[in-house]
């Protein structure tokens, strides 16, 4: 890491005299302090000299914490070929859902900005492994990614260009992804505490399309969160609506059935049509139905599709219609199965109230048990203790997959097992968000007076702050002091403007290094006021002190 000494004078863009409110909102002190710049195209920054000695600082940090648990960084390429997605399947979903960002080569080839890294870096393990003693292999890249945001907002925190710290790990066996799921969760926890993210914590999440099975986030509670997460306001049990367990609220005074119809991929290949009866105010996971039947993908049936498999258009079904289909797996979430009587679709005519699950005119009987398939919800109910679920603010930081082979078996890597046979690797992978984590610090540490950076995440470990600057007395002490600490690889920045004591401390509490220094042509040459930014307090201290302060917190 780059110890090259910053100087305010010399500073691009320049240093502002009275830029930026210590009032003002974390992103836009970004922006006035020249940390980060807006471009012309939306969800789009440029990082300027500072902000980029942020950037490069937590990145190298996130690098160190997986490396020193045995990962090996290597660099992949984000410009990646349209035939490496196909393999996956990955390249009409990525288009179907807006994400992609694609060009065409000069040839004529199609290729995409990639939004993450699993076909390349699932292609790269592909060229070299060969036997089980080639496992397991664990790799970190930080690379950046696009994707198409349709709405990118929140300045850093959801672009359509950022930077991700990714690591891919690949095992002979299921149990082996799992000790290598922990390595990874372990590992980004490391990297975010030393990125200065105090209060991060583990949930159980829904992965999405890109997870094979559990996930885990790696959460900050904020108000700037872009992400929903429900706590429980007794026991403080936190995590994913789609994943956290709950008990449905009391229903209200005229519920209503629902019925949400799915496919289901098993992981024999067979197909199977699913459908869920579930109170109308509630909203089905996929993940949790994937985890009651043990399908290996959950869709929802597109609405032009239902007439097809259960003859009744998009939302008329109810659960006698799926009853009726003799291959349709029909399932109940815990909020209906013990409702006495409700209300479901009449078709044209609107509902049908008075229904219970005895039957009655034209509906027969039908047997009934709950399964929890509802998303948790502000109001749901904790099952953990009697306490009731509030929807929270966060930001997701890092993120863990269990990936398990939906990549490396249609991308068709393989290797020779201890008995001989071909066998495919377990995947499994993590993501910190490198870009947002700059952020969320700013945002997560700020005060009344400005940012505030832990040491060794900010642009620089001290504010060196001189005054009477214009004078050569003053501009040889500079130049020695500065000669010291570098050797001792200090990061300096330095304001050497010619400016008035105040305005230099201003800025120095709204720039937010952990440390500043004054150096006064009023005090010995060797005694120095060092000011702690995140405590206040003031200390006269030898010069020779200042690393140890520096690194002190």
């Amino acid at each position: 890491m780059t110890t090259t000494v910053l100087y305010a004078s010399r500073m691009w863009p320049p240093v502002r005299r009275g830029a930026g409110e210590a009032t003002d909102p974390a992103l836009d002190l970004l922006y006035h302090l020249g940390l980060v710049s807006r471009t012309d195209a939306t969800g789009v920054h440029t990082l300027l000299p500072l902000g980029l000695r942020v950037h490069d600082r937590m990145a190298a940090i996130a690098r160190r914490a997986f490396e020193e648990r045995g990962a090996l960084a290597f660099a992949a390429p984000t410009l990646q070929s349209r035939r490496l997605w196909e393999e996956t399947g990955r390249w009409r979903s990525y288009q179907r859902e807006g994400a992609l960002l694609t060009v065409r080569s000069s040839s004529g080839d199609e290729m995409c900005l990639a939004p993450t890294s699993e076909e390349i870096t699932a292609a790269t393990v592909r060229e070299h492994l060969r036997s089980f003693r080639d496992l397991p292999v664990r790799l970190f890249l930080s690379t950046s990614k696009f994707r198409d945001e349709l709405s990118p907002r929140g300045g850093l925190m959801r672009g359509r260009e950022f930077t991700m710290a990714d690591s891919y790990t690949f095992d002979t066996s299921a149990d082996g992804m799992r000790e290598s799921v922990a390595f990874l969760n372990e590992a980004c926890t490391a990297a975010l505490t030393g990125m200065g993210l105090s209060g991060v914590f583990q949930a159980p999440a829904d992965g999405g399309a890109i997870s094979a099975g559990p996930s885990t986030e790696h959460l900050v509670l904020s108000d700037a969160g872009q992400s929903t997460i429900v706590a429980c306001d007794h026991c403080g049990n936190r995590g994913d609506g789609a994943v956290t367990p709950t008990r449905p609220a009391p229903p209200p005074a005229a519920p209503v059935v629902n019925v949400i119809a799915f496919v289901l991929t098993h992981p024999d290949g067979n197909i199977q049509s699913a459908a869920v009866a579930v109170r109308s105010e509630l909203k089905v996971s996929a993940r949790k139905v994937a985890a009651a039947t043990g399908a290996l993908r959950v869709a929802l049936i597109e609405p032009q599709d239902l007439p097809g498999i259960f003859g009744k258009e998009a939302g008329t079904l109810t659960p006698w219609d799926a009853a009726d289909s003799p291959d349709t797996l029909l399932l109940f979430d815990t909020s209906v199965a013990a409702l006495d009587e409700f209300a479901i679709s009449d078709g044209a005519d609107g509902l049908r109230s008075g229904v219970t699950w005895n039957g009655g005119p034209d509906l027969g009987a039908l047997k009934v048990s709950g399964l929890d398939l509802a998303e948790a919800s502000d109001g749901s109910r904790c099952t953990l203790c009697p306490g009731t679920h509030r929807a929270v603010r966060a930001v997701e930081v890092a993120h863990v997959f269990e990936l398990g082979t939906q990549y490396s078996q249609p991308m068709k890597l393989a290797f020779t097992d201890h008995t001989g046979r071909q066998a495919v690797p377990w995947m499994a992978c993590s993501g910190i968000g490198i870009t947002r984590c700059m952020q969320t610090a700013a945002n997560l540490h700020r005060d009344h007076q400005g940012l505030r950076w832990k040491p060794g995440t900010g642009p620089a470990d001290v504010h060196l702050a001189v005054l009477r600057s214009d004078q050569p007395e003053m501009q040889e002490r500079t130049d020695r002091l500065v000669q010291d600490l570098t050797s001792r690889g200090l990061n300096l920045f330095v304001d050497d403007r010619p400016l008035p004591a105040g305005e230099k401390l201003r800025y120095a509490r709204l720039l937010g290094l952990p440390h500043a220094a004054v150096l006064s042509p009023d005090r010995p040459a060797e005694e120095i006021e060092v000011i702690s930014r995140w405590t206040g307090r003031t200390t006269l201290t030898q010069t020779g002190h200042i690393p140890q302060l520096a690194t002190g917190g």
